[in-house]
């Protein structure tokens, strides 16, 4: 019995070296393993760079040429000032404290004479915007005593326009309407206070009407 346990013993510590041994092999084939991928991916690597980065360079400068030839093909837009400058300053003085006066650069955009009926009309009918017709509560821009049918109707059936851009076009419009009807001095725009008659009006007020639009037309 005693020599079967030396046996046994001398078995499993030969099994256990031989055990270590093998692990401590494959361990250091493992190693080299790694170290051979390591060299193989940086020659890879190499390669690519080598190879790709010329071509990749190459398509990138191509792209960029590209790009600033397509933005050297776009024009320009140019955006159209048709606004008188000069008639602009014109108009802010005469009217500096007026509502009408942050209008001023949208008249100025009109033909002269239309200029000058828009803001010689619009003393006379509303004091340059301290008059005018309101819906709920809030302003029209309706500085000219302007009844044109809209959707938005304010106070007193006046338009109520929605912008003081849209007030200046819709009433330029106007003028330009009449003026196409041969209707251009200040005694003649009479029938925008009148309408087609003066009837219902005394020959002193349409006179005096007259003589406050043409006061201020003749100042543009």
């Amino acid at each position: 019995m005693a020599d079967l346990r030396q046996k046994y013993k001398k078995i499993s510590s030969v099994a256990g070296a031989g055990t270590k041994k093998a692990l401590v092999l494959s361990w250091k084939k493992f190693e080299d393993l790694i170290n051979m991928e390591e060299t193989a991916l940086k020659k890879f690597l190499t390669v690519f760079v080598l190879i790709f980065a010329p071509v990749f360079l190459f398509m990138f400068l191509v792209s960029i040429n590209r790009i600033e030839n397509e933005l050297l093909s776009i024009k320009p837009v140019e955006i159209m000032d048709h606004t008188d400058h000069e008639l602009e300053r014109q108009i802010r003085k005469m009217t500096v404290g007026y509502p009408i006066e942050n209008m001023s650069r949208y008249i100025a955009s009109e033909d002269r004479e239309v200029a000058a009926f828009i803001v010689s009309i619009a003393k006379k009918e509303s004091n340059w915007g301290l008059r005018t017709p309101k819906l709920d509560g809030k302003e029209c821009y309706n500085y000219w005593g302007f009844r044109e049918q809209r959707e938005r109707m304010g106070s007193g059936g006046h338009t109520c326009f929605d912008s003081p851009k849209d007030a200046v076009r819709s009433i330029a419009r106007r003028i330009e309407d009449l003026r196409n009807k041969n209707i251009n001095t200040p005694e003649e725009m009479i029938v925008w206070k009148c309408g087609y008659s003066c009837e219902s009006h005394s020959p002193q007020s349409v006179q005096k009407w007259i003589n406050d639009v043409k006061f201020y037309y003749n100042k543009i």
